[in-house]
């Protein structure tokens, strides 16, 4: 099977997204956008009633495929981690590697992740180093042709809800980048943080491409159509 196919590539979130590019243009406009994860802080959570968060990884906690999170980040996002109030899962476009690395990485918060199979959506989640793929459902199912889905997806948003076990109203979903985080909490009815992209020089070539070329689309679409929830 291809990179692409098991979503090892960074080619497979445009292969997926292609056929759907121009309704998902209409799906990159964020709840809040805030200039650092900081401002996402227990006192927003508590006016803005939110009991559970979605977090992206790569670009919104760490670097590229970095192992341990930028140092801005990690204070304000332990603050969160530790509130008895709040659930928390990670939805990543992530490679295999990086996937099981998260599970390391976060091993409190539940890593999802979700496959189309010839049978129907198949659903895996990583928790507290408990895999509920063994390595050989994994190959087996990658055998037999199912494909990593990739954000945006209402499908993994479905997922995190269930997870979280929230109404939908009370989740919010926090990612650095618009056509994946955001259109994705949009297509699966739930709110979104915009953050901007950390370490991005760390970033390889192509992904950076295509944050520049979201970038000018967003500004193009939503540039003076900011609305009253579009920021904190």
């Amino acid at each position: 099977m291809s990179r692409i196919a098991r979503g090892d590539s960074a080619l497979a979130t445009f292969v997926q997204s292609a056929p759907r590019l121009l309704s998902l243009f209409r799906q990159m406009r964020p709840t809040w956008e805030l200039a650092a994860l900081s401002e996402l802080d227990l006192a927003f959570v508590k006016r803005e009633r939110i009991r559970g968060l979605v977090w992206d990884v790569d670009g919104t906690l760490t670097g590229d495929r970095r192992p341990a999170l930028v140092p801005e980040a990690e204070p304000p996002f332990q603050t969160l981690l530790t509130a008895p109030e709040l659930r928390h899962v990670i939805l990543s476009n992530a490679g295999e590697t990086r996937f099981c690395e998260l599970g390391t990485m976060f091993p409190v918060i539940p890593i999802l992740r979700a496959y189309e199979g010839s049978g129907g959506i198949l659903y895996r989640k990583l928790h507290r180093g408990v895999d509920s793929w063994t390595p050989e459902v994994l190959a087996t199912r990658l055998a037999e042709g199912a494909r990593v889905i990739r954000k945006p997806s209402a499908v993994l948003v479905d997922y995190a809800v269930r997870e979280l076990g929230c109404d939908r109203e009370a989740i919010v979903m926090v990612g650095d980048q618009y056509l994946t985080d955001v259109a994705g909490a949009n297509l699966g009815g739930v709110r979104s943080v915009k953050l901007p992209t950390l370490a991005p020089g760390t970033f390889r070539t192509m992904v950076r491409m295509s944050q520049r070329v979201e970038g000018v689309v967003y500004r193009i679409l939503y540039s003076g159509r900011r609305g009253a929830t579009a920021r904190r």
